[in-house]
């Protein structure tokens, strides 16, 4: 495994210096660079997939040591580590193949072997990051895979709204990383080891509490957590869709690797308190992230918002675990992170395809706004269909895979119910109600994503104009959107694989639960046993669909079709401005939630008409305030702005006695905190 796991590296670094040498010579250089990158990535996937089903114990798969102590590379995979790459590795395959045709799109635009030299860098420093098993080496991957992801974001720097993408990104991701930097020198003063298996001993129960948090804000930021998440629907939109793929479908999963690495395994998630954190931020950014993801016209800002939904989707059933963990309620905690991690799973097959899917329509029609789209379906057929499937997927509709996570969600919500104390039961109530919101919220809007988009009549001429995409492009599409049929209709294949997880930390297997084609567990906790089987129902709706159409058909079989032009309320022909629009589509909704969108309308007229009472032509604009950008970031902002102008008075003065005076301060400072680190912990 060691050498097979050497050679994926090697790979994915022969493709990143491929790129850079024959960076002039566009076509060869995207299109070997992605072949390598597809293949190492299925190598990955095999490799994975192989130990998950196989391999019951951690394995190191590189060791470099250096002359300095505590600081090395250690690369080891266990199952954790194993699941997270295995969803690394289907979505970068995917989008590999996806790049084949799409990278045309920027060719002598911009500088293609530099973009794939740093597309298989961040790759490769995502693998490093979910491999890691010394704090130090963790924490530099962790940097590159930030720096790299920001390189990535700004690469089109021409553009001023990319760059003020970048600048948001950067200062949010170095804010999380400076966390997760003082939680690591937390733990290395107090345990005096850089091992990340040994980083939870000998730690106090108060210095926990304050590493939960310092963990919780620092992988908070990157996975986008409300109120940390202003980063990601600036930098989702201005990256290229094949990066908006991997940043929205593994990126900010690592974050989640992080918070089950760290909090549950190195920290114990012994407090009941720390679930409960997690399970109502989760709960918040799932409401919260459908609900400006609904009113959003941008596409790809809409997908953005909507990988904040799913997030608190995840965190909803990792809260849980933690929470059932904490009381001992090893049954409760398997299936509430069996829950999260099997949606973990299902949003990188979904939401992948939709970025990718979002990437298609810009490649052919240009445009990233919904109101300039329209009736794509008839001139983007292939890709239409697929980002349906992918669409019924993430609103969460049987039979598609997201609703079996959904469901197992739901289940691990009303166990939670049967068997916890009155707070508990009353905010399981509340968190069953924010996620079945979230739910309806989610399949409205996608709803108006599809039909804006492909149904209807174009609204543009680039709409008008716009053909189907290549065959590259449609098969990275597919092979993400026909798993989430794939695995709705048949879940045990991967839930198997994630039982080895909790298997492992529960000492629980949901696996003898799994019969046959049916997702149902035996266990007293769930209520009256409930089970489903999507392929059962399925076979049957199908059954019931074939035999009504027949009987329709019979009896309807000496009646005459007659075919009339759809009612054009009497106008003499129906044209696109008939039809309902992005804005007009989200409308009721910033109406009951005004309090939150705060929107604000303006109205000129550009051409007045035969009188005061009809204009010719006018404009209406619908905008929404950003309500914790406005009310939290932009006060801290110049707060800190404020204080750094009246502060630098006194900092910098220029005079030396008064430097070698701060540090002798700070070097008392630094003596009283180790003294209290000794007492305390």
């Amino acid at each position: 495994m060691n050498d097979y796991f050497n050679l994926i590296l090697v790979i994915y670094i022969v493709a990143a210096f491929f790129s850079l040498i024959f960076s002039k010579k566009h076509q060869l250089t995207n299109l070997i660079a992605n072949i390598l990158s597809a293949t190492a990535s299925l190598s990955l996937l095999i490799l994975t997939a192989l130990h998950l089903i196989v391999s019951t114990s951690s394995v190191e798969l590189l060791r470099i040591t250096t002359s300095v102590p505590n600081i090395s590379l250690v690369l080891k995979i266990d199952n954790l580590s194993a699941f997270f790459l295995l969803c690394l590795a289907i979505l970068s395959m995917s989008v590999s193949i996806f790049s084949i045709g799409y990278m045309k799109h920027y060719f002598y635009r911009i500088n293609i072997g530099l973009f794939n030299c740093l597309y298989n860098i961040f790759i490769l420093s995502m693998i490093l990051v979910i491999t890691s098993s010394n704090l130090i080496s963790f924490l530099v991957c962790w940097e590159i895979m930030s720096l790299i992801s920001y390189a990535l974001v700004v690469y089109e720097h021409d553009q001023p709204e990319n760059s003020k993408a970048g600048l948001i990104y950067i200062i949010m991701t170095h804010l999380g990383t400076a966390f997760l930097i003082i939680a690591f020198m937390l733990i290395y003063v107090n345990t005096g080891s850089m091992e990340i298996a040994s980083a939870g001993q000998l730690l106090s129960p108060y210095l926990k509490n304050i590493l939960f948090f310092l963990f919780l804000i620092g992988f908070g930021v990157k996975a986008g957590i409300i109120p940390l998440h202003v980063w990601l629907p600036y930098a989702h939109p201005a990256a290229l869709s094949n990066i908006s793929a991997l940043m929205s479908g593994i990126m900010i999963k690592t974050a989640i690797y992080g918070l089950i690495r760290f909090i549950l395994v190195v920290l114990g998630a012994s407090t009941v308190w720390w679930g409960v954190v997690i399970l109502v931020l989760g709960a918040i950014s799932a409401v919260l992230g459908i609900a400006y993801a609904l009113i959003e016209n941008n596409y790809k800002r809409l997908l953005a918002y909507s990988s904040i939904e799913n997030i608190g989707i995840i965190l909803i059933g990792l809260g849980l675990s933690f929470i059932a963990f904490a009381n001992q309620q090893m049954t409760i905690a398997s299936i509430s992170l069996l829950a999260s991690l099997f949606h973990l799973f299902n949003h990188t097959l979904f939401k992948g395809a939709l970025f990718l899917g979002a990437g298609a329509i810009h490649y052919a029609t240009h445009t990233k706004n919904l109101e300039d789209l329209g009736g794509l379906m008839k001139r983007m057929p292939y890709t239409g269909l697929l980002l349906l499937f992918a669409s019924l997927a993430i609103s969460a509709l049987p039979p598609f895979n997201g609703f079996l996570s959904e469901w197992l969600t739901f289940q691990s919500l009303f166990q939670i119910l049967t068997a916890s104390n009155q707070g508990l039961k009353i905010l399981a109530l509340l968190i069953v109600a924010a996620l079945a919101m979230a739910g309806a919220m989610a399949a409205a809007c996608f709803i108006k994503f599809i039909g804006i988009a492909f149904l209807g009549l174009p609204r543009s001429e680039s709409a008008q104009n716009c053909r189907e995409v290549p065959i590259p492009m449609l098969a990275g599409i597919g092979l993400l959107a026909l798993p989430c049929l794939l695995f709705g209709l048949f879940p045990q294949i991967i839930l198997r694989l994630i039982d080895r997880i909790t298997q492992e930390y529960f000492a629980v297997s949901i696996s003898s639960g799994l019969k046959g084609i049916s997702l149902i567990t035996n266990n007293p906790l769930i209520i009256n046993e409930s089970g489903i089987s999507l392929l059962s129902a399925t076979i049957i709706g199908i059954i019931f669909f074939i035999v009504f159409y027949t009987i329709i058909r019979f009896i309807g079989r000496n009646t005459k079709e007659r075919i009339f032009e759809t009612w054009d309320c009497g106008f003499g022909g129906l044209n696109s401005r008939m039809q309902y629009t992005a804005t007009g589509f989200s409308k009721p909704l910033r109406i009951v939630f005004r309090f939150l969108y705060r929107p604000k309308r303006l109205l000129w007229y550009n051409k007045e008409g035969p009188s005061p009472y009809y204009h010719s032509d006018l404009n209406y604009v619908v905008t929404t305030e950003p309500v914790f950008e406005k009310y939290f970031y932009h006060p801290l902002a110049h707060s800190l702005k404020r204080w750094a102008r009246k502060s630098r008075f006194y900092i910098q003065t220029g005079s030396v006695h008064i430097y070698l005076l701060y540090i002798f301060l700070a070097l008392i400072a630094l003596l009283i905190y180790n003294w209290v680190c000794l007492t305390i912990c």
